[in-house]
């Protein structure tokens, strides 16, 4: 697609391309096409209708996008492409592909394990890591293989009969959820909703209810041991195990902790207004009084909050890759952010900032930088950031690693680029400057009136000729 777009241009160009600079190639008829090529010729980039179409290379990656619509990206091992962002996504690597179109339709592929699922509407299919096939039609008939850690799921006029199979175990449903039937080496349930359930997974708890939801006995197997459960919601919960207890009352309001061993213990009077929480024997420690004024400090961190959400702080530690960063986030009326991450040695590595809906900023300590104005949209995800995010700035900044720097404004209308070596500043078609170290020039209508000096000597230009 590049390609065939960039010979368009090409031929619609015609000779005012062919006298570009033989060391790097710039070409602006904004709004109507921009197309430049670094001097090695490994990064290109063009531009169609203002924001509507953009495409670039480079030996990291290639794309395009055609706002507000589509969005392709190829790189080494993985091609994107974001479509009707963000219901959309098609991503395809080496031995996995998967398609998004929510909530209509849906496709994984998966090379290494044969597997394969789609789902298109309330129809689906696919194929099992061993080979076998299944599929079906919501709610009539179905069958799935291996999905959501069953093997096997089979349903007849859902939700009137559902079978499945699950680590030996075999289950039956009869007008879910009224009742089912579960029998195996690892799973057991009776249920009869909303009158009487027994559940037990081996190792993990057992579980019955009466009249649900209001009475319940549950007993957990912790690795301290058993800890039974005793419920009458929402009016009492009482949960007491080797060395902890719990009690609730007017769930979830009134909500009282303890634990012996560590010394802890919380009170919620009532939850989420106040919160009293202490530890002998750890660095936890808690006071709230929401919405006004709150803090919690933990081992892992500390966070505190006045007059939520007018402004909240949190600082914590992130682990990756056996390093270590410290990070602190600051926000105010839950959209306004600042975030900074250090390293070990306190080393500034990463900065985020966001005015909203004025403006955001983007600094790493490898000296890339992007700033842009106003930033309308309080999130971020791949496909909205290329499609749908560009149409909304009016001014952009970017300084990549190198020291390049690049500022657009008003959808390429102003542009202005900037390395050690050269200076280029361009509105639209009508006014053009270029400075370097041999010289400069001012160009007026893309020929129609230029001045400048080269290596010394005067240039002038008058109506797309050279006279000196």
């Amino acid at each position: 697609m590049f390609r065939l777009v960039l010979a368009l241009v090409l031929v619609l160009a015609g000779p005012s391309l062919l006298r570009a600079q033989a060391d790097r190639v710039r070409h602006n008829w904004w709004p109507f096409f921009f197309f430049q090529e670094s001097r090695d010729g490994k990064v290109r980039e063009l531009e169609l209708f203002g924001p509507f179409y953009y495409s670039y290379q480079s030996p990291a990656e290639s794309g395009a996008a055609f706002r507000p619509l589509l969005a392709v990206v190829d790189r080494k091992s993985r091609h994107d492409v974001y479509f009707l962002s963000p219901l959309g996504h098609y991503q395809r690597e080496p031995e996995t592909s998967r398609l998004r179109l929510i909530p209509l339709w849906a496709r994984n592929s998966d090379q290494a394990e044969h597997k394969r699922h789609h789902h298109f509407g309330l129809s689906f299919w696919g194929e099992s890591e061993e080979g076998e096939k299944y599929w079906g039609i919501f709610p009539l008939y179905g069958r799935l293989l291996d999905w959501n850690d069953k093997e096997e799921v089979r349903f007849y006029l859902w939700p009137v009969r559902v079978k499945s199979r699950f680590e030996g175990n075999v289950s039956s449903t009869w007008f879910w959820p009224i009742y089912n039937r579960t029998d195996g080496p690892t799973f057991y349930e009776r249920k009869f909703w909303p009158f009487y359930s027994h559940k037990i997974k081996k190792d993990v708890y057992d579980r019955t209810f009466f009249l649900w939801p209001f009475f319940w006995r549950e007993k957990f197997f912790m690795a301290e041991g058993p800890v039974p459960r005793d419920m009458f919601l929402p009016f009492w919960v009482e949960e007491r195990g080797p060395a902890h207890q719990r009690f609730i009352f007017l769930w979830p309001f009134f909500r009282f902790y303890n634990h012996e061993d560590q010394e802890t213990t919380i009170w919620d009077l009532p939850w989420p207004i106040f919160r009293y929480g202490e530890s002998k024997n750890s660095p936890y420690r808690e006071r709230k009084l929401w919405p006004l004024i709150g803090y919690r400090k933990t081992a892992e961190g500390y966070k505190h909050f006045v007059f939520w959400p007018l402004y909240t702080y949190q600082r914590d530690v992130l682990k990756h890759k056996e390093r270590e960063y410290h990070r602190e986030v600051r926000t105010f009326l839950l959209f306004t952010k600042f975030e900074r991450v250090r390293n070990r040695e306190g080393e500034l590595t990463y900065q985020f900032s966001r005015v909203w809906p004025l403006g955001e900023q983007v600094k790493r300590k490898d000296g890339f930088e992007v700033f842009f104005f106003p930033a309308i949209l309080p999130f971020h995800s791949p496909g909205v950031d290329r499609t749908i995010a560009p149409l909304l700035r009016l001014y952009e900044y970017v300084q990549d690693p190198q020291g390049f720097t690049r500022s657009k404004a008003l959808w390429g209308f102003y542009r202005h680029d900037h390395t050690d070596d050269e200076d280029m500043v361009d509105l639209a078609f009508i006014l053009s400057i270029h400075r370097k170290k041999t010289g400069w020039r001012l160009t007026f209508l893309k020929g129609l009136f230029g001045i400048g000096k080269e290596n010394g000597k005067f240039k002038l230009k008058l109506f797309f000729l050279s006279l000196l």
